[in-house]
C-alpha cells in the first residue's frame, strides 16, 4: 500500500501529428521506493482543438528524457517524489499497439477527462524492459494540452 499521494500539473503543444502527450515513468524500485500506483489523471485542450487520445504502454522504449519529478501535495512533511512526467525525449517512445483507453476532447477550450483508479488498480512497474505508459494523441492535430497525473507512492 502506498503511503504518500503526489502530484504534477504539465502543458504540452502537440504537433500536427499523432505523437506521445507525455509519458508515466516510475522511479527504479528500491529500499525505501515503493512501487507507484496511478491515482488520477487529468488532460483538457487550452488550445480549444479536438482531439483523440488514448492510454497505453509504448511498443518502443523512448531515450534521453525531459521530465519532472511529481511534487508531494503535502510538501516538506511527505518524502521526495520518484515517479517522472515526461513531456518529451530525444528519441521518443513508439506509438502503442492496443489502447486499453481511448478517448475524446470536444473542440472547446478546457473540455477535457478525467480518470480515476483506485487503490491498488493501476500500479505501475519499473525496468528497462517495462514500456513507459503514454498518453498518446491519435489524431493528427495540433493541440495545446494542460494535465496533471496524481500518483501514490
Amino acid at each position: 500500500m502506498a503511503e504518500h499521494i503526489y502530484e504534477l500539473g504539465f502543458t504540452k503543444t502537440s504537433g500536427a501529428a499523432a505523437g506521445m502527450v507525455c509519458a508515466i515513468v516510475p522511479g527504479t524500485l528500491g529500499s525505501g521506493i515503493r512501487m507507484p500506483e496511478i491515482r488520477e489523471i487529468g488532460l483538457f485542450s487550452q488550445s480549444g482543438v479536438a482531439a483523440i487520445l488514448g492510454l497505453g504502454f509504448a511498443s518502443s522504449a523512448g531515450a534521453t528524457p525531459t521530465e519532472t519529478v511529481v511534487q508531494a501535495l503535502l510538501n516538506g512533511i511527505d518524502a521526495a517524489g520518484h515517479t517522472n512526467i515526461v513531456t518529451a525525449y530525444t528519441t521518443a517512445p513508439g506509438a502503442p499497439s492496443n489502447y486499453f483507453r481511448r478517448w475524446d476532447i470536444q473542440a472547446l477550450q478546457g473540455a477535457g477527462d478525467v480518470f480515476t483508479w483506485g487503490e491498488g488498480e493501476f500500479p505501475l512497474w519499473s525496468g528497462a524492459s517495462v514500456p513507459q505508459l503514454v498518453i498518446w494523441q491519435i489524431s493528427a492535430v495540433a493541440v495545446t494540452y494542460d494535465g496533471y497525473v496524481k500518483v501514490a507512492e
